[in-house]
């Protein structure tokens, strides 16, 4: 897959599932990245914060090639050194991590660059950056991660709905709230404990798929 495939993919794949092991219910992250590839997820973002350089080196790169062989997406999240060494066809990074532009100088190639956004002000800048999709949120109160902002505000969301690139939502989303999103307008929805957290993961996929076709069968 090239650049844009991997755009579009992030733009028309619902399911935009983020690994952690402290969320995963004993389960290490190449087996869950297994079982979400298995259930049909073709979006998954590494985000480990916790191993040792060489622990995420392996993992990554083992998590990476079965996603090629799936013709999923990988992303790495934040570790640029990280995302050159496993190849990985996209970087997704914070407001105080490097700027799209040497994210793309250092990957010395055409690297997929997403960026985490908050505010109008956050979703500009990654744009006229360049960035390839923007995450936004958090949408709802989360626990998956321990540095987050305020929930996103309405007049934020609506003007995220008119960018010209893909936005992925984040941020507490369930079962409930992935119905809300997607009657409010939004289409690419990413979720740690919500998944990786399942006692049953694949039964999990299934739910949120059925929840989504519901929706687009109502519109």
């Amino acid at each position: 897959m090239k650049h844009d495939d991997h755009v579009h993919q992030i733009r028309t794949e619902p399911i935009y599932a983020i690994l952690g092991e402290t969320f995963s219910r004993g389960r290490t992250n190449r087996q869950v990245a297994k079982a979400l590839l298995g259930a049909g997820v073709r979006i998954i973002q590494y985000r480990e914060k916790e191993k040792s350089w060489q622990e995420k080196y392996e993992e990554a790169r083992d998590i990476c090639q079965w996603c090629n062989e799936y013709g999923a997406t990988f992303i790495m999240n934040d570790s640029i050194d990280l995302a050159i060494a496993c190849e990985a066809p996209v970087i997704h990074v914070g407001q105080d991590d490097a700027p799209v532009a040497w994210v793309r100088r250092l990957a010395q190639r055409d690297i997929v660059v997403g960026v985490s956004t908050h505010t109008i002000a956050e979703m500009k800048k990654a744009v006229r950056d360049g960035a390839d999709y923007v995450g936004l949120g958090p949408m709802y109160q989360t626990t998956s991660k321990m540095d987050v902002h305020d929930i996103v505000a309405d007049v934020d969301k609506a003007y995220a709905l008119t960018l010209p690139i893909p936005v992925v939502t984040i941020g507490g989303i369930d079962l409930i709230h992935i119905r809300q999103l997607y009657t409010e307008g939004f289409r690419s929805f990413a979720m740690i404990s919500a998944l990786v957290g399942a006692t049953d993961i694949v039964e999990q996929i299934g739910a949120f798929r059925q929840v989504l076709q519901e929706k687009i069968d109502e519109c």
